[in-house]
């Protein structure tokens, strides 16, 4: 009986050890992720509401002022109510985003620093890839949004405003001078890539947007106006996308600097005006394509140094100073069914001998200077055209001259280029010259045309007067002696 007694007994402890190694080779069950939640955050709550959230958590702020500096350090989203603001206080930066995937959406932001060191802006994103900035309302800030090493980053439907006035003096909320620099940028990116930025408006800033190392970047949609100096500036960016923006009325439309491979499209480049200022400067941009772009009442509408291969189609050159203003560091670019229309200058060169076309072998651009003569009615010339005068070639190297560029002697001038090619400065020609514009719509391309043939026909009058007036007197000079 005893050994019965001690043989089940084994028996038991053998069981209960087999039973805890399976336990023992199990896998361990995974604990069940946490529950997303939305939180409600009163004014004052609010840097603890963000220590405590977690990843996918809402923070919904209520309204009010909410006191920052704030810090994001979870993927989650930040929403404001109607009249939730976080106010900054005159230090540091507002809101700083410091991990990849956050989302901050319909809050205003005030009162960041004045420190250009410390990047002292509304939003600051650090290293956080696909972040989302949608519907905020920024205003006296340094910078507007500083993003750096953020991939992806969406900044959408965003009102800015910064404290620099379009003569570049730093002012308050309130609008009065103010100590400390001013000069931060309204949406500034450094090292990013696949970043949109949408829909934004953005003014009194030094730049709207400033772009340093930053590739493959749609920037569309947006009004840029009314800042210190750029509406758009960039530095050494590649493959970038400019789609149906308004830079208008900067103290200079857009800079793009040492950045190849651009699709620029139907943007606004417009009433850019100042001392030797332009709508688009192209400085070391070779490969790019320009198309379906108005450039309308601008100092310079197009400025290229040392920019190659470009290629400009459809777009609408209109009551600019200088239509294109090219160095002669530029070869290779292409210039066809494009608008000039109305500028005191339509092409200004410093060379003789170009290899930028003015035509694309079939089809060339529209002057509205240009008296086309269409024998067989295809809608081309059947005389090339030069739009290089020799009076816009000399005021180019000295431009003062320009106070004379509509007096009758120019005008003369004009007239005897065309009669007598001899005398063009440069070797430049389009060879297919368009009797119609092509790049506005019909009634308003007629207008114009309608407008500009008075002035031209006009001055040519006036100049034919003045010739026969001066012959007739030379004629009565030689019967007296």
């Amino acid at each position: 009986m005893r050994a019965r007694a001690l043989a089940l007994a084994a028996l038991a402890l053998a069981g209960a050890a087999g039973a805890g190694a399976a336990r023992a080779g199990a896998a361990p069950r995974a604990a069940p992720p946490p529950v997303a939640r939305t939180v409600t955050v009163a004014p004052g709550g609010a840097a603890a509401a963000l220590a405590a959230a977690g990843p996918g958590d809402t923070l919904v702020l209520a309204p009010g002022t909410h006191p920052g500096p704030l810090v994001i350090t979870a993927p989650l989203t930040l929403r404001g109510t109607p009249g939730a603001r976080i106010e900054g206080g005159g230090r540091g930066t507002v809101l700083t985003v410091a991990v990849a995937g956050a989302t901050v959406e319909d809050l205003a932001l005030e009162g960041s620093g004045a420190d250009i060191m410390n990047i002292d802006a509304a939003v600051h994103i650090v290293r956080g890839a696909g972040v989302t900035l949608r519907r905020l309302r920024v205003r006296d800030v340094l910078y507007g949004v500083y993003a750096e090493h953020a991939d992806s980053a969406r900044i959408e439907d965003c009102d800015l405003s910064g404290r620099v006035e379009h003569t570049g003096v730093a002012l308050d909320a309130s609008g009065a001078a103010m100590a400390g620099d001013g000069s931060g940028n309204g949406i500034h990116l450094w090292s990013c890539s696949a970043a949109r930025i949408s829909g934004n408006a953005v003014r009194h800033f030094q730049d709207a947007v400033y772009m340093s190392f930053t590739n493959r970047t749609a920037i569309e949609s947006n009004i840029l106006t009314a800042n210190g100096r750029f509406g758009l500036h960039t530095m050494y960016c590649q493959q970038n996308r400019l789609r149906s923006n308004q830079f208008m009325r900067n103290v200079a439309g857009c800079a793009i600097m040492f950045s190849n491979h651009l699709d620029v499209r139907d943007n606004d480049f417009a009433f850019n005006r100042g001392s030797r200022t332009y709508g688009l400067l192209l400085k070391d941009c070779s490969d790019g394509d320009f198309n379906d772009n108005r450039m309308i009442g601008n100092t310079i509408a197009v400025f290229m140094d040392n920019s190659n291969r470009n290629r400009f189609r459809g777009n609408l050159f209109q009551n600019n100073g200088w239509g294109l203003f090219i160095f002669s560091s530029c070869a290779g670019n292409q210039f066809a069914a494009n608008d000039f229309i109305r500028n005191d200058y339509p092409v200004a060169l410093d060379m003789r001998y170009t290899d930028n076309r003015f035509d694309d072998g079939a089809r060339g651009n529209y002057w509205d200077e240009n008296p086309v003569y269409d024998l067989d009615g295809d809608g081309v010339g059947d005389v090339p055209y030069s739009p290089v005068g020799a009076f816009a070639f000399v005021s180019k190297q000295y431009p003062d001259l320009t106070v004379l560029a509509k007096s009758p002697a120019v005008v003369a001038l004009g007239v005897a280029e065309r009669v007598m090619p001899a005398l063009r400065p440069s070797e430049a020609l389009d060879r297919h010259p368009l009797v119609r514009p092509v790049a506005v719509p019909p009634s308003r391309a007629a207008g114009d045309a309608a407008a500009s043939a008075p002035r031209a026909w006009g001055a040519l009058a006036m100049s034919l007067a003045m010739l026969g007036a001066g012959l007739a007197g030379l004629r009565r000079a030689g019967s007296r002696s």
